[in-house]
């Protein structure tokens, strides 16, 4: 007998496959663990137990629908497994929340992959903010302008770096036009500053510049400081202007968790479950939750997905429903079966056809699901898919029992049975006898 190699085995495979079902990439369904593969081995052996001696058509056509029959299975449970089937996960995926989005924000969450996700809600209370600090200038009337022409700079000292910044005032020159000019400096110098013209509504303007970080940083000197003492050009910018003192240092953010107070130097914070959460406006004695639920969207999808994937299965079945009779029976029993578990499912939009597809109203299922009232939809939905992974799971072993096939000999029943492996034989065989 001739020495097959991996690489023919693999061609003799896709000779038969190709032409049904292109054979998708690995993932993680194909593994099992070690648990699975005893369970896969002992429902085998009791298939091999209870199966009659049978006789069969062994044309090209037969192992070309057993191939298709299996492959079938074998998508619609990766496809399952890819939306959580498998594990009864169906419905499990969670979405962050505030319920005061206008105080703060989830930004983002480690809690569902961590386990936190079944974790209460926290509550909240946003005091105070982190702000920046904050250099407003005198105001000063537009066209009066009180300072010599010249070419002027100053310094700009911020946490571990320093900048001299260099203009020129001309004759003709006004308040307003110094103002913007240097707005437009800071701001093109990229400090870590934004500089900006604030008026009074009485004519007169202001510099006012301000860090982007924030937090109370007085301890350190502040976030920046403006002096023109030891400049290289002309002094004397800084005091007319009125930027040199801070009009505020800036502050922390206070806040609660539970009715335990925090501080911190940002508005973006990490809370306990692996929240991160963007602190957005103060108001004391506000409470609200921060916590996890349903992803509606996933819901959704998921619903959606598991139809597609069980109208695939069934469409890729019914193929050949007029050239294997028995494959009629494969249908039949989804579609009566299915049935049982659509009719309690319109509600919320899936419906079953005639040729035993299911079909999802999209604009009134979302409308069940944020309404909250699908408690009772969804775990008859979990229970149907229960039901399709099972007929898949009896194709995916057995591929030979919807052959159709002569029964030869059915095994005594008074007497004990024993593990036969002629049940698995039959489909490994017809993959390499042409070979062996």
């Amino acid at each position: 007998m001739a020495t097959i190699n991996n690489a023919v085995l693999s061609n003799v495979y896709n000779y038969y496959q190709a032409d049904l079902l292109p054979r998708s990439s690995s993932n993680r369904f194909d593994s099992h663990k070690k648990k699975d593969l005893q369970d896969i081995y002992k429902t085998i052996v009791k298939l091999s137990k209870d199966e009659p001696v049978f006789l069969m058509d062994r044309s090209k056509e037969v192992e070309e629908y057993t191939i298709h029959m299996k492959e079938s299975a074998l998508r619609f449970r990766n496809e399952l497994g890819s939306i959580g089937g498998l594990e009864d996960k169906l419905f499990d995926q969670k979405v962050a929340y505030s319920s005061a989005p206008d105080l703060a924000e989830v930004t983002g969450s480690r809690g569902q992959e961590s386990g936190n996700a079944e974790m209460e809600p926290l509550t909240m209370q946003v005091r105070q903010l982190a702000t920046p600090q904050e250099n407003i200038g005198a105001y000063l009337p537009e066209e009066e302008l009180g300072i010599e022409p010249g070419a002027y700079s100053f310094d700009v000292a911020t946490q571990g770096s320093n900048y001299e910044l260099q203009f020129t005032i001309s004759e003709g020159d006004t308040n307003r036009n110094i103002q913007d000019r240097l707005a437009r400096l800071i701001n093109n110098f990229k400090l870590g500053l934004s500089a900006g013209v604030e008026e009074d509504g009485r004519g007169s303007s202001a510099l006012v510049i301000r860090s982007k970080a924030v937090g109370d940083k007085s301890d350190r000197g502040g976030h920046f400081s403006i002096s023109d003492e030891e400049t290289s050009q002309l002094s004397g910018i800084v005091d007319y202007l009125g930027i040199r003192k801070a009009d505020s240092q800036g502050t922390d953010a206070v806040y609660s968790v539970n009715g335990e107070y925090h501080t911190a130097h940002t508005n973006d914070v990490k809370l306990p479950g692996g929240f991160n959460v963007k602190l957005k406006a103060a108001a004391p004695g506000r409470d609200f939750q921060v916590g996890f639920k349903p992803d509606l969207e996933s819901m959704k999808d998921n619903i959606i997905s598991l139809a597609g994937s069980y109208n695939n299965f069934i469409r890729a079945t019914a193929e050949f429903a007029d050239r294997q009779p028995r494959t009629n029976l494969l249908v039949n029993e989804m579609k009566n079966n299915s049935a049982y578990y659509t009719r309690s499912l319109e509600r919320i939009g899936v419906k079953q056809a005639e040729d035993g597809t299911i079909s999802v109203d999209e604009e009134k299922l979302s409308e069940v699901l944020k309404g909250g009232e699908a408690e009772e939809e969804l775990d008859t939905i979990k229970d149907f898919s229960k039901f399709a992974m099972r007929k898949a799971q009896k194709v995916q072993l057995n591929p030979m029992d919807y052959v159709d096939k002569r029964i030869v000999a059915y095994k005594d029943p008074t007497q004990p049975h024993y593990a036969n492996p002629y049940v698995t034989s039959a489909y490994s065989g017809m993959l390499f006898n042409g070979y062996m």
